[in-house]
Parts: C-alpha cells; sequence; structure tokens
C-alpha cells in the first residue's frame, strides 16, 4: 500500500511521474556530436563512430524483455531507480573517456537502464490513477518526453561549442529525475499473477494465430522506415559540416526540430487521418522519399531546416498511422503484443542502420552522406511502389 505522505494529486508527484519517461527519449540527443566523434576517432571505422547514439536501441532490446524480472526482484521503484542511475552513470561517462570502444560500451549500459524502465512508464501511472486523470497523464508522457528531448538536443548543441564530451553532460538531467523518484515515488506492487491476468496471457498466446499477415508487414515498413529515418540523425551533422555550411551546433538545433515536429503531428493525426484515410500512408511516402533527395543536395543551412521538418513530419505521420493500423488489425487481446512488435521493429531499425548504411553504401561504392541520403530516398519510394502495387493485387482488402 502506498504510505499516506505522498499525494499522487500533487504537482510535483506527478511530475516525479512522467519525468521517468524522459530516460527512454534521449539516446539520440547526442547525435550532433558525430561529426566532431569522427574527427576525434579518425582511425575508426566511420560506420563505429555511428553507432554511439544507435547502439544504445539493442540494449533496450534485450532489457524491455528482461525488466519484468527485475521487478520481481528489487520491486517497481528500486527498478526505475536502478534504470535511472544505470543510465546517468553510463549517459556522462563518455565525457571522461578517450577510447570509442569503452564509449560503445557505455552506451549499450545506458541502453540497459533505458530498457529496465522502458516498460513501466504507463504502469506506474495505471497504478497511481484511474479514468480520466489516467488518461491524461497517458497522453502527457509522449508531450514530456519529446519537449525534454527537444531542449536537451538543443543543449547539446549549445555544450558541442566546447567539445563533444560537454554534450553528453545534458545526462545530468537523469540524476535529477533519479532523486524526484526517490523522495517523492512510493515503492508499490502490481499483481500480475492474478488468476485473470494468468487467464488473459493464455487467451493472448492462444490468439496469435489470429494476427492478421499484414501487421508482419507493417513490422517490417517500420523496421525499415526506421533504419532510413536514422540515417539523418547520424548522416546529418557529416553532410552539413562536410559542405561546409553550417557547424555541430545548428546540426543539433535542426534535429531538435525533428522532434518538436513529431509533437505537433501527434497532436493533429486524428484531424489529417480523419480527412485522407489510407491515402495518408503513400502519400507521406512520397513526401518522405522526396525529401531524402532534396536533402542530400541542400547548401543551405535553412533550406535543410525546412526539409527537416517536412521529413521529420512525413515521418511521424507514417509511424502514427502503422501503429494505429495494426491495432485495427490485431485483436484487442493482441494489442500489446503487436505494439511490443512495432517497438521491436523500432529499436532493431535504430540500431542496425548505420550497419545497414555500411552494407549498402560497400555494394554501391560511395560512402559519402549523400550517397547515403540518395540510397534512403530510393528503399523508401521502393516501399511506396510495394504498397502501390499490393492495393491494385489486392482490391477487396484494406492494406
Amino acid at each position: 500500500m502506498m504510505n499516506k505522505e505522498y499525494n499522487p494529486k500533487s504537482l510535483l508527484f506527478k511530475i516525479a511521474i512522467l519525468s521517468i519517461s524522459i530516460d527512454a527519449t534521449v539516446a539520440g540527443v547526442i547525435s550532433g556530436a558525430i561529426p566532431l566523434l569522427a574527427d576525434s576517432f579518425k582511425s575508426y571505422p566511420t560506420y563505429v563512430v555511428e553507432s554511439v547514439p544507435t547502439i544504445p536501441n539493442l540494449t533496450i532490446l534485450i532489457f524491455v524483455v528482461l525488466s519484468s524480472f527485475f521487478t520481481k526482484i528489487l520491486g517497481y521503484k528500486k527498478t526505475v531507480l536502478t534504470g535511472l542511475l544505470l543510465s546517468f552513470i553510463s549517459g556522462v561517462a563518455p565525457f571522461f573517456l578517450h577510447n570509442l570502444y569503452l564509449i560503445l560500451l557505455m552506451r549499450a549500459l545506458f541502453g540497459a537502464g533505458v530498457g529496465m524502465i522502458n516498460p513501466l512508464s504507463y504502469s506506474i501511472i495505471s497504478y497511481f490513477y484511474e479514468g480520466d486523470i489516467r488518461a491524461k497523464m497517458y497522453g502527457l508522457i509522449s508531450t514530456v518526453s519529446n519537449f525534454a528531448s527537444v531542449m536537451l538536443t538543443i543543449l547539446a548543441g549549445v555544450l558541442l561549442q566546447y567539445s563533444w564530451r560537454f554534450s553528453f553532460l545534458t545526462y545530468f538531467i537523469l540524476l535529477i529525475v533519479f532523486v524526484l523518484v526517490l523522495f517523492l515515488v512510493p515503492d508499490f506492487e502490481i499483481n500480475s499473477n492474478s488468476e485473470k491476468d494468468q487467464e488473459d496471457k493464455k487467451r493472448a498466446l492462444q490468439n496469435i494465430k489470429l494476427i492478421d499477415r499484414k501487421v508482419l508487414v507493417y513490422g517490417f515498413c517500420m523496421f525499415i522506415l526506421f533504419s532510413v529515418f536514422m540515417t539523418i540523425n547520424i548522416k546529418l551533422g557529416l553532410l552539413v559540416t562536410g559542405k561546409g555550411y553550417g557547424d555541430a551546433t545548428q546540426v543539433s538545433f535542426l534535429l531538435s526540430l525533428s522532434n518538436l515536429t513529431g509533437i505537433f503531428i501527434v497532436i493533429i493525426f486524428g484531424v489529417v487521418y480523419k480527412y485522407l484515410k489510407n491515402i495518408l500512408f503513400p502519400i507521406a511516402l512520397l513526401v518522405m522519399g522526396i525529401t531524402y533527395f532534396l536533402i542530400a543536395n541542400s547548401n543551405s543551412i535553412i533550406l535543410t531546416g525546412v526539409l527537416i521538418v517536412i521529413i521529420a513530419a512525413a515521418f511521424s505521420f507514417l509511424s502514427t498511422f502503422i501503429f494505429l493500423r495494426v491495432s485495427e488489425l490485431a485483436p484487442k487481446s493482441m494489442n500489446n503484443f503487436v505494439s511490443s512488435m512495432m517497438l521491436v521493429a523500432i529499436n532493431l531499425g535504430a540500431f542496425l542502420c548505420p550497419y545497414f548504411m555500411q552494407g549498402i553504401s560497400s555494394l554501391s561504392g560511395n560512402n559519402t552522406p549523400q550517397s547515403a541520403l540518395i540510397i534512403c530516398g530510393i528503399i523508401v519510394l521502393m516501399l511506396l511502389v510495394g504498397y502501390v502495387l499490393s492495393s491494385l493485387f489486392i482490391r477487396n482488402k484494406n492494406i
């Protein structure tokens, strides 16, 4: 039971609960540091340097699965505190390190901390709140985490004026979150072993065979889309600084526009979808694909900023659309399962992005940032062609 000294209705308590979600969105705030990292670690392959912002996604996947194991042993509050402390220490550690592989190890540990917490953000809110307040808090999770990501990306960009090392100091925000949770949130237990929960799990496993195959197709699309979208994060700095029309700080600002755009699209998605319905998907693919070519050929920081907003908007429409469609295609009892499938696709796509692009670049014989973005544009347009052809062959179903 919760101690009476804790007041879930207080603003400070709500801030503590919502701040937990920040941990899950800040892994990539140091993406703007890639050009400076590449300059400091010239003896390492570029794709290894580009793994610095993406490698947490691999350990996030692993520790999301292990999260329930930790909660059984430590309890929910201690699991959150352990994840936050691990993320904070490993997040700030690269400031003190001079070996790239040690930095990558710290980044992997950072992802482990995030993965421990990731599944708990909504569970904690469900424990403390009900009804309309719970729904409002659910909505605020995305807003708070995305806004924090925007502000921290900008802060990282400012710190890049001193050194790439200073950008990692942005993770001190996690120490603040740790203190808030430590002193404001009580320990608690969520009973997941009731007969009803066990019966629901059994029924869900039986319903896996009922999942529409199109869910797998959308999962593949999500994997590809996150792979190509993460290419913007890891190649934009090299593109802009390589062409000489911007620096690492400006790149961080451009990347923050991506998160800011995502917040806006989530707000207007319902209205846009109401009018465009399923045609929204091919339109967004077309816009996204073309924008890659335009970014690759841009020579202006202002034009690139506008194009980043456009491509982030298209991507946000696509990812939100996919989550909506798979929730419609899957049985209600399987919604959590298919959402987990999408999260696996997202994290795998983000993690494999540098290696995926390196493989394609090696085959094409061109390893420049421009060629990587052009390849991404081609891949997205290929998805569009595949979607159109599928729609023509399966006219009696909505894919």
